[in-house]
């Protein structure tokens, strides 16, 4: 009854090894997937930042241009109707 007790204690002894090695694991898991979230979005919101502001630019150069083409226009325009 001795070695089966002891054999029940060793099978028990390493059931909680391997529970604590794969709690340990778990949490390593989870932490390192929240650090990865956590610089992609990070990441991403730069991106976004960084796409705001060149659609800004491009949108005053659209605009200048736009201006430019407008006063081309007046200008044709009103050389058309002096003729």
């Amino acid at each position: 009854m001795a070695t089966n007790k002891t054999k029940q204690t060793l099978v028990e002894k390493t059931a909680n090894n391997v529970l604590c090695l794969a709690t340990k694991a778990n949490d390593f898991a989870l932490g390192t997937t929240e650090k990865v979230f956590d610089t992609s979005f990070k990441v991403a919101e730069k991106s976004l930042n960084i796409t705001s502001t060149v659609i800004k630019k491009g949108l005053d150069i659209t605009a200048t241009q736009q201006d430019l083409v407008f006063d081309v226009l007046n200008g044709i325009k009103k050389k058309i109707s002096k003729d």
